[in-house]
């Protein structure tokens, strides 16, 4: 019994200590990577010899401010999601490529205003510092601040079927409990029962320094307020389209409104280019810069450390990662979506706030 003890206390520590060469190995190699500077884009497809060069960048997810609560350890669980840093840190990138053209492939239903808003700019300026055409394509949604970001763009394709449009802006949500009694959390969630019994006492200074408090009603003042600035937002977005896909602000407004538009429609209001492939959308910006043997990159997923084929126990902490990334994610969006202006498809985030 003490031998086959000894045995596998061995056995155990072999492994222990093969697990922390890996992790050793992988930030070593990591550590170099980042400091050779490496690309995130990478050869796709064409001519690899060829300095006609089109790339393609991938985004996906909701688009969220600054991700501050999680770090991108891909081989320890990738996440999709959009924000300002991670467009820079790409755009840098694809800075020292010497690119021609830029097609943006994009499946987003949006998110905050002020990343939506950031990110166009990163892209506008980009376009412009560079002087290259950029082409927006959607295989499956481009809705509301991904569609703000879209309009970065020199042409917008989308694949058959894509949702697209959403053209609105949503406030922050202030809940009135109407003389609440009790508050409770359960299985089904939070419970207010409400007849003249809790009273709320806080400390502030200033009109409306306790806005969106849930213990008292708004003002008409405050509501008239909170409602300028939406509106604000909301003829920034209007303008934008307007000017961008050149369609009257009036038809924007009154007809297309905030509705989603599958591709069909959407390209009868004229808020898309066209419903192609990628291999179509590709051919077609070869075609606008007169290229014939074109070298195709696009980009990988910003990479640390990527030992996840290794073995299952590696799969097994990639997939809890995961999880965990997509949690955060996802309390994030819903954190811009209820407390700031947000720019997203509602049934996206009533799915999942």
């Amino acid at each position: 019994m003490t031998h086959f003890f000894n045995t596998f206390t061995k056995i155990l520590g072999f492994f222990a200590a093969f697990l922390t060469f890996i992790i050793i190995i992988g930030l070593i190699t990591s550590f170099i990577n980042r400091s050779r500077n490496q690309s995130s884009f990478s050869h796709l497809r064409g001519d690899n010899a060829s300095t006609n060069k089109i790339a393609i960048l991938n985004i996906n997810g909701p688009i969220i401010s600054e991700p501050n609560n999680f770090y991108n350890f891909t081989g320890m669980g990738n996440f999709d999601a959009i924000y300002p840093s991670l467009i820079e840190s790409y755009l840098s990138d694809l800075q020292k490529e010497n690119a021609l053209g830029l097609i943006v492939s994009m499946n987003s239903p949006g998110g905050s205003v002020s990343a939506s808003h950031t990110i166009y700019n990163l892209f506008n300026q980009f376009k412009i510092k560079n002087k290259i055409p950029i082409y927006f394509y959607s295989t499956d949604m481009l809705t509301s601040g991904a569609y703000w970001v879209s309009l970065s763009a020199n042409k917008i394709f989308t694949n058959y079927g894509a949702l697209i449009g959403s053209i609105g802006v949503k406030g922050p949500d202030w809940i009135y409990y109407n003389s609440p009694t009790s508050l409770s959390t359960g299985l089904l969630g939070k419970a207010v029962g409400s007849s003249n019994g809790i009273e709320l006492f806080s400390n502030t200074a200033g009109i409306s320094k306790d806005i969106l408090n849930p213990f008292r009603q708004p003002s008409i003042k405050e509501i008239s307020q909170l409602q300028n600035m939406v509106n604000n937002i909301y003829n920034d977005f209007v303008n934008l389209v307007s000017s961008n896909r050149k369609i009257e602000k009036n038809i924007v407004v009154n007809e297309i409104g905030a509705m989603i538009y599958n591709s069909k429609e959407a390209q009868k209001n004229y808020l898309i280019d066209g419903q192609i492939n990628i291999n179509e959308t590709i051919e077609m910006m070869a075609k606008e810069l007169n290229l014939d043997d074109i070298k195709i990159i696009s980009n990988n997923k910003k990479n640390i450390f990527n030992f996840q084929k290794l073995n299952f126990f590696m799969n097994a902490l990639n997939a809890k990662q995961y999880t965990l990334n997509e949690n955060l994610i996802n309390k994030k969006f819903c954190n811009n979506i209820k407390n700031e202006f947000s720019v997203a498809t509602f049934n996206f985030y009533s799915l999942i706030c």
